[in-house]
């Protein structure tokens, strides 16, 4: 007997990442739906927290390089193709980061000033967000604030956004790195750890029966 097709609100397909040098990633709560292993160790993940839609990756070189038949973009955006898009959080020496969308602002270390305690208007310019956290090694300890990282964390709970939060291994990541990124990552039930897994190139994959639907 053939298998029965996914529901509507349901899609059967899979994706595949990766990665050449990683962190890892520890999921604390029953927000994550999905996860990929590099060498028995979590190195991405995806999940919905309130109304928001977040994937978290402990590699970035992960974000938009999936190889995948999900729509990754459009669930995460939460409104289809072509979504807008704010990057914040490395400085000029961190990188080459290694993905470019069509319409994505670029901000630097910081939220912008004017979405700073206001994740309703961030809500309203940006469907997705993208934290990628800097390295101490060459900010100088120059960090978001608590009150920008609270500002995203309720962008996607409170207000239905989508986020790409994104760490890398220890060593690139000190310390208080990876307890800048964990502001954002723990509320939504994943945890950046320091972890250096350097070994060479490995990929993962995560098979779903069903993944959300954006047009469910």
């Amino acid at each position: 007997m053939p298998d029965a097709p996914p529901p509507d609100d349901c899609l059967a397909c899979s994706i595949s990442i990766a990665s050449k040098q990683s962190g890892a990633l520890e999921i604390l709560g029953n927000e994550v739906f999905g996860t990929a292993e590099l060498m028995n160790e979590i190195v991405y993940a995806l999940g919905t927290s309130g109304s928001g839609r977040f994937i978290a990756s402990a590699d970035s070189s992960l974000p938009f390089n999936e190889v995948s038949d999900c729509p990754i973009v459009e669930w995460l955006a939460g409104t289809g193709a072509s979504p807008k898009v704010l990057t914040f959080g490395w400085g000029p020496q961190d990188g080459p980061k290694q993905f470019s969308l069509p319409q994505e602002t670029v901000a630097g270390i910081h939220l912008p000033a004017q979405y700073v305690g206001d994740p309703a208007q961030l809500a309203a310019d940006f469907d997705i967000v993208v934290y990628m956290e800097g390295s101490g090694q060459f900010d100088q300890g120059d960090q978001p604030t608590d009150a920008e990282m609270q500002t995203v964390v309720d962008y996607v709970v409170s207000h239905g956004g989508g986020l790409y939060v994104v760490s890398e291994f220890y060593g690139y990541m000190n310390d208080a790195d990876l307890e800048s990124v964990n502001r954002i990552m723990e509320p939504l039930g994943v945890r950046a750890l320091a972890v250096n897994l350097n070994w060479g190139n490995v990929a993962g994959n995560i098979d779903f029966t069903c993944f959300p639907n954006p047009a469910g």
